[in-house]
């Protein structure tokens, strides 16, 4: 298993895709459960959307950590 400066700055984008699909998730539909107008929820579709790309940058980042790979 390989740790090195390009696994942690991978896990730290894929964690800040999470955050930042976390709060977009919240936000939009706090903000659709406030609201009248159509597509007052529309940033809760993005911050799913960023939360699906965080999940996969988490994942291949832990793959090139755990294959095999010159040192």
């Amino acid at each position: 298993m390989r740790w090195n400066n390009g696994v942690f700055a991978g896990l730290l984008i894929g964690v800040v895709w999470l955050v930042a699909g976390g709060v977009l998730v919240v936000s939009g539909r706090r903000r659709r459960a406030t609201s009248t107008r159509e597509g007052a929820g529309s940033a809760a579709v993005i911050g799913i959307f960023l939360l699906v790309v965080g999940a996969l940058t988490l994942f291949a980042t832990l793959l090139l950590a755990v294959v095999p790979g010159p040192p």
